[in-house]
């Protein structure tokens, strides 16, 4: 049967599909979405849309069909302006008009000739009717999308459907993932059992220890420090000591936490309840008499009070002491599994650590066989980007970044007073070259033919540079613009933003920050600046191993430049090595115990995780095979 709502829609179809190249830099800005997309033809003659929102609009309107319900099909009000109105009217009535005349014609008269508006329509439908066939026949081939990461991610119908996380179900574009073990697997969906379980309990186990006595429910709480890299990979850090001892994982409420993150637990919040007040959070520092390690009694650790439960600070931030190291001692441990609740505070990774700490070290070698895979796996576990996170994310991806062959991501970090540095600029540029990340430059006076560009099928390369300054990504565009690439592909340089400062707990810098470590964990390469946890939690969550530039401590330009990093894994700046040990030990600890614990590349006293065994050719095959 005739729907003339079809009729309609056949008609915009055709006035709009002439202005669609126009729109089409529109929509790679994701300030419009496409129209026309991923058809299918209903049995009922009637457009609908399959995949992707169908209309010209900018995204906050939504369209209406002629009847002014909202319905998600093109209708007339897909089509702003009197221009396109009058003539999708006009022509879909003589339509309607040829197609009464054809079927009463052909009970009198042999032949009728067809319009050609008859004819447009019929060859409209039967292409979208194609695409559609095309479409099924395709999706039949193809294997359906694993959203869980190879069995590392719940899947996303365990979660609240009411609650929106658009990045949960949109395949990430990293090449390199590290598989997870079958007993990692196996924990964290142990771990979501109990944190379904103990998570709604946390304020009555915490403020009405009486009444829980019997609760088998402990947890961690992990509190802020530092800037976003330092606080992705301590969050990281607590995750893991949550797994290790079965403890629940709750973090400090913040705008940080709340907004930028999904929630990545099905079974309930990782949020730490309203109940526990800024006031309770604040008063956790090197003064705190719930310090551990610091005279520590059961006592002195409840600070003369039953209205809570009993609680042991652990301080590990810069101005930590050896008493304070004391919690990667198994003694510690064991003194520690009887205090219900443990408030953490670190600026650190301290993943490298927890493998000295002898009672964890069984199930650190089941859950990691590959010691690289430790941040990879849970920092891409936990931190899932939020709508708003993930709106900016694939807004400026799909725009700038997703259209070139190779990507090459630059993380710039300076930590001296005087900033931008031109010997660094200068010491990037010699990093690129001395090791071909990108084409080189020749300089010789000869320009291009423009009207050949467009011919070329030699690649294109991007490079997106993040930094507080805009004075790297100044340079190097100049630096490409100066003569033509001696290998004849393009180089596009693009910067989504320069602070000038640091303004960590500001929403809108965090925000960012959030969005360029992700951005630069989509790089194919990474050149990351030295000492950074910034750069360190991008290329592990990328799973590769970065190009690390040396720090500048004078107006000299490094030789080497930069170095390949030995891991995947972030440096533990203050690893207890070589100074420190247990008061059960006799001599201080040292990385030959564990040949998978190294120093850093760009911090020699510092510690990280490496595979004993692994080579860079062992990786590149490794990478590839994932």
């Amino acid at each position: 049967m005739w729907d003339w709502r079809m009729c309609i829609d056949l008609e915009v179809y055709k006035f709009s599909r002439s202005g669609l190249d126009s729109v089409d830099r529109l929509v790679q800005a994701d300030l419009l979405v496409h129209p026309f997309e991923n058809f299918s033809f209903s049995g009922q003659a009637r457009m609908k849309e399959t995949g992707t929102q169908l209309d010209i609009l900018p995204r906050s309107e939504t369209p209406l069909d002629v009847d002014g319900e909202a319905s998600g099909l093109p209708g007339l009000s897909a089509l702003k302006g009197k221009e396109y109105r009058t003539p999708v009217l006009l022509s879909c009535l003589l339509s309607v008009a040829v197609v009464t005349w054809s079927l009463y014609s052909n009970l009198l008269v042999p032949l009728v000739r067809q319009s050609p508006m008859e004819v447009n329509s019929s060859a409209a439908a039967s292409r979208i009717d194609a695409n559609a066939s095309e479409s099924r026949s395709s999706t039949e081939t193809q294997k359906p999308k694993d959203y869980t990461l190879g069995g590392l991610l719940p899947e996303p119908s365990e979660f609240d459907p009411g609650v929106s996380c658009k990045s949960r179900s949109q395949q990430p574009h990293r090449k390199n993932y590290f598989q997870p073990s079958n007993e990692l697997i196996r924990r964290l969906r142990r771990y979501e059992a109990r944190h379904g379980k103990c998570a709604d309990r946390a304020a009555r186990n915490f403020f009405q220890p009486s009444e829980s006595q019997d609760d088998d429910c402990r947890y961690v709480v992990w509190t802020q420090q530092s800037g976003f890299g330092n606080r992705l990979i301590t969050l990281t850090s607590a995750f893991l000591y949550a797994l290790l001892t079965d403890r629940t994982l709750l973090v400090e409420r913040t705008e940080e936490t709340a907004v930028l993150f999904c929630e990545p637990f099905p079974s309930g919040s990782w949020l730490l309840p309203l109940e526990f007040t800024g006031e309770l959070i604040y008063s956790l520092d090197e003064s705190s008499p719930h310090r551990f390690a610091h005279n520590f009694t059961n006592d002195r650790a409840r600070g003369g009070s039953t209205e809570t439960a009993n609680f042991s600070y652990i301080h590990l931030t810069w101005t930590k002491d050896d008493e304070d190291k004391t919690f990667f001692c198994d003694e510690s441990q064991v003194q520690l599994e009887r205090v219900p609740w443990i408030f953490m505070r670190a600026d650190n990774y301290l993943v490298p650590s927890y493998f000295f700490i002898s009672r964890f070290s069984p199930d650190l070698g089941a859950l990691f066989p590959d010691k690289e895979a430790v941040f990879n796996l849970l920092g891409n576990y936990l931190f899932q980007p939020s709508d708003v996170a993930w709106g900016r994310i694939t807004r400026y991806y799909r725009y700038y970044l997703a259209d070139h062959d190779r990507l090459l991501g630059i993380q710039i970090r300076t930590y001296q007073a005087k900033s931008p540095l031109p010997n660094f600029s200068e010491q990037l540029q010699k990093c690129i070259v001395e090791n071909n990340l990108l084409p080189k430059v020749v300089v010789d006076g000869q320009s291009e033919d423009i009207s050949r560009l467009r011919e070329k099928k030699n690649g294109t390369t991007g490079v997106l540079i993040t930094s507080l300054d805009s004075y790297y990504y100044d340079n190097l565009q100049e630096h490409y613009l100066s003569g033509r690439v001696e290998s004849g592909e393009s180089v596009a340089v693009d910067q989504p933003s320069h602070e000038e400062a640091q303004l960590t707990g500001i929403s809108s810098h965090d925000l960012k920050a959030w969005a360029e470590i992700y951005l630069l964990s989509l790089s194919d390469s990474l050149i990351i600046s030295g000492w950074s946890t910034f750069g360190y939690a991008a290329h592990a969550l990328a799973g590769i191993r970065p190009w690390i530039l040396l720090n500048v401590n004078d107006d000299q330009v490094h030789d080497p430049p930069c170095i390949y990093g030995k891991s995947v894994e972030p440096c533990d700046f203050a690893f207890p090595i070589g100074k420190f040990k247990c008061p059960s030990e006799d001599i201080p600890r040292d990385t030959n115990i564990f040949p998978y614990v190294q120093s850093c590349d760009d911090w020699e006293s510092g510690g990280k995780l490496v595979n004993e065994s692994s080579t860079l050719e062992d990786r590149t095959q490794f990478w590839r095979k994932h």
